[in-house]
C-alpha cells in the first residue's frame, strides 16, 4: 500500500470565486466544483526503500517418514458366515466361543452373522461348523469365488482323502474339498478329480502348480 506524505502534496490555490446562482443548482443537493478549484496530488515514491520479503511457512517442518508412508489401506475382512438360527442358537454360539474361539456375531433375521478377521480363520470356522452339523452359508462375491481345478492322469482307484492330504502336506495348498468325477449315465468313476481351493494368496502364489492339472 502506498503512503502519501503530506509534504509531497501540492495544492494550487488560485483566485477564489464565490459561488452564486450561476454556479449552483438550487434543486440539487450536490455541487460539483470546477476543475480549476480541485487539488492536484503528486506522489513521490522512494525507489531506494528496501522490500522485506519473508516466507511465513519457512518455520514449518515436514516429516520425511510421514511423506514416504502415504495412505494406509485398511485390510478387507472376508464376508460374514450366515449361521442358521435354530431353537438352540444360544448353545451353538456358546459352543463356538468355547471350543473354536471368540467370534464376533450379530443377529440378522433367521440367521446369525459370524465375522472373522482373515480368510484362513473363515475357512477354519466353516470346517468347525460342518463338523458339528451347524447349518450355514456364505455370500461370496464373484471376485472371491473358489478356485476349481481338475486333475487328470491319476488312478481311478485313488482315494480322495489321500489326494487331499497330499495336496495339503506336500504342496501346501489350502484345500476345501476333492471329488472324483463320474460318467453322467453309468456313474462310472473317471480318472478325473476336481479340487476346490480357497481363493486366498496362499493358493495363488507364483510357482505353485498342481500335478497333472488342466
Amino acid at each position: 500500500m502506498s503512503v502519501i506524505d503530506s509534504s509531497n502534496v501540492s495544492i494550487s490555490d488560485g483566485n477564489k470565486v464565490p459561488f452564486n446562482d450561476n454556479y449552483m443548482d438550487h434543486n440539487s443537493e450536490y455541487v460539483q466544483p470546477s476543475k480549476r478549484h480541485t487539488a492536484k496530488i503528486s506522489v513521490m515514491h522512494n525507489l531506494n526503500d528496501s522490500v522485506v520479503s519473508e516466507n511465513k511457512f519457512d518455520k514449518l517442518s515436514v516429516d520425511d517418514n510421514e511423506a514416504e508412508q502415504g495412505v494406509i489401506i485398511p485390510i478387507k475382512r472376508p464376508p460374514p458366515i450366515m449361521l442358521q438360527r435354530t431353537e438352540h442358537f444360544i448353545q451353538d454360539l456358546k459352543k463356538i466361543n468355547d471350543e473354536w474361539g471368540p467370534v464376533e456375531s450379530k443377529l440378522g433375521g433367521p440367521y446369525i452373522k459370524l465375522f472373522t478377521q482373515s480368510d484362513e480363520a473363515c475357512y477354519i470356522l466353516t470346517t468347525f461348523l460342518r463338523t458339528n452339523d451347524m447349518g450355514y452359508f456364505i455370500i461370496v462375491p464373484r471376485s472371491e469365488s473358489p478356485i476349481k481345478v481338475v486333475i487328470r492322469g491319476l488312478s481311478r482307484d485313488l482315494n480322495v482323502d489321500v489326494l487331499k492330504k497330499a495336496l495339503v502336506e506336500e504342496y501346501e495348498f489350502v484345500v476345501d474339498k476333492v471329488v472324483q468325477l463320474t460318467r453322467f449315465k453309468t456313474k462310472e468313476p473317471l480318472e478325473l478329480f476336481q479340487v476346490t481351493l480357497l481363493n486366498i494368496e496362499v493358493n495363488k502364489a507364483s510357482g505353485k502348480l498342481l500335478p497333472c492339472s488342466i
